[in-house]
């Protein structure tokens, strides 16, 4: 009776934090935009993209081009040209996160698409209409502490949609 208890006092306390948290799951990259002083820009149909968010860690993959990435014409053996656009055509980062309000959070690169971003955190606000997530990093801080040029100037939205299994 006592394992049987504390199986069930384990299992409220796992469900009661996933309650608390309404980004678990993986959703998928619907739409980007841009803001910035000259207006928004975005990709109304974004190209397939995802976020993963578990109770403590993210992983993020997305496109920011219009356009399918060209596939490489020998999958196995790109040439230079290819292996650089193909890198040039995709975002990922992945790590951990903690929410650092109702409705903000930071992330914390473990791995990431540009060497030396490890260790960079990046801060988002987002919010919820239904089953869609608006997701807006509004900045950036390198991990020596410094910030790019476009910090305070350029925020972006992903529209993420929850994706179901």
């Amino acid at each position: 009776m006592k394992v049987f208890a504390l199986c069930s006092l384990l299992f409220a306390s796992t469900f009661q934090a996933s309650a608390d948290n309404p980004l678990l799951g993986a959703w998928q990259v619907k739409s980007v935009t841009w803001h910035t002083e000259k207006g928004d820009q975005g990709i109304e149909k974004a190209q397939p993209g995802l976020f993963i968010f578990t109770d403590s860690h993210y992983s993020l993959m997305w496109t920011p081009t219009k356009d399918a990435r060209t596939p490489f014409k020998v999958l196995s053996k790109p040439t230079d040209e290819e292996a650089i656009a193909g890198f040039k055509s995709v975002v990922f980062n992945g790590g951990s996160y903690h929410l650092t309000s109702k409705n903000t959070l930071t992330s914390q690169a473990m791995i990431a698409k540009v060497p030396g971003f490890e260790g960079g955190k990046q801060m988002y606000e987002f919010q919820f209409n239904d089953q869609v997530l608006l997701l807006t990093m509004v900045d950036e801080v390198y991990p020596d502490g410094s910030k790019p040029t476009w910090s305070g100037k350029v925020k972006v939205t992903f529209t993420l949609e929850l994706m179901t299994p």
